[in-house]
């Protein structure tokens, strides 16, 4: 009866010790990713409100000084006005929320504004409200822009972010 047999064929199944290492090692590792998106979405937001009301203090008074040193010449700071706002940074404008075109919608009114969009996407990751993003060598334009297209929350850009240009990252409907 043995020469009738079926020769079986056994595949290879790894010990099961094995497998529950991997998966543990697949959760931990997704653990730690996620941990560290957070913890630098809450670094973001807690240092920046001192360094946004330091600054936000030092060009009002200084606006102030200038109109009231000089009441008679006051076409001449107008035109020296217009020169100093720099709109000439790359600005991209991502959509952190589940509206399709939202993104594209508020590149047109950015652009209305004079600025220069170079990019239009998607943001994965945690966002309380829409924010305007610089990299420290556009912080004055990163203010401007944010003031242009009504955006209160303006913070220095975090590690994923390209440091090439100002990041909107919208986080709601825009009216």
């Amino acid at each position: 009866m043995d020469h009738r047999r079926t020769p079986s064929r056994k595949a290879y199944v790894p010990a099961s010790w094995f497998i529950v290492l991997t998966v543990l090692l697949c959760v931990g590792a997704a653990g730690w990713l996620g941990w560290l998106l957070v913890d630098q979405d809450e670094d973001s937001t807690s240092a920046d409100p001192a360094p946004i009301a330091t600054t936000a203090t030092t060009p009002v008074p200084t606006a102030t000084e200038t109109a009231s040193a000089a009441p008679a010449t006051t076409p001449a700071p107008a035109e020296t006005t217009e020169p100093v706002i720099d709109r000439t940074a790359p600005v991209s404008v991502l959509n952190n929320t589940t509206i399709g075109g939202l993104a594209d919608t508020f590149a047109v009114t950015v652009r209305k504004a004079g600025w220069n969009v170079v990019g239009i996407g998607n943001w994965r990751g945690a966002i309380s409200s829409n924010t305007v993003y610089y990299p420290p060598a556009l912080a004055e334009q990163g203010r401007r822009l944010g003031d242009d297209v009504g955006i209160d929350r303006i913070l220095p850009s975090v590690s994923p972010m390209r440091t090439d240009r100002l990041t909107v990252i919208l986080s709601g409907p825009q009216q």
